[in-house]
């Protein structure tokens, strides 16, 4: 991942998407950059399968990304998450997230009826924590529908 310097501005969405494999990771692709091209905040976000392999993902222009290793990282960070609250306070988990110097990162389930799938996303410092965490439930929410059309 890519630290912005305080000078740098959020930059448009760049057109990079996933390697689609099937016209549903690209539906899943063309989710993802339109969601990020309504916010300035959010520089990337990858949706993964519950085992770590990438779907789809979105990320602004000035933002270097190696989807596979996030998706491989995120999906194990959520499921130790679920674990570790499941173990703790006898309760599913509802998010992961991690708060940076440098902005926030926020991993959910996509609730998909067709398969355990995962959404990451890195958030820079302008955007609220809360925020972040709206535009991932709701980009989950939205991928959710994708799939379960497919």
């Amino acid at each position: 991942m890519t630290s912005l310097s305080p000078a740098s501005a959020p930059s448009a969405p760049s057109t990079r998407t996933a390697s689609p494999i099937d016209p549903t990771s690209s539906a899943c692709s063309a989710v993802l950059e339109r969601r990020l091209q309504a916010t300035q905040g959010v520089m990337h976000t990858v949706m993964a399968t519950a085992d770590g392999r990438a779907i789809a993902h979105a990320a602004r222009a000035n933002v270097e990304l190696v989807p596979a290793r996030i998706a491989a990282i995120a999906s194990s960070l959520l499921a130790l998450g679920e674990s570790f609250s499941r173990e703790t306070l006898h309760s599913p988990a509802g998010y992961t997230s991690i708060a940076s110097e440098q902005g926030s990162i926020v991993i959910v389930r996509v609730p998909s009826s067709k398969g355990a799938y995962t959404l990451c996303l890195s958030a820079d410092r302008s955007e609220t924590f809360a925020m972040a965490l709206r535009f991932a439930l709701d980009a989950a929410s939205e991928l959710a529908s994708v799939l379960d059309r497919a």
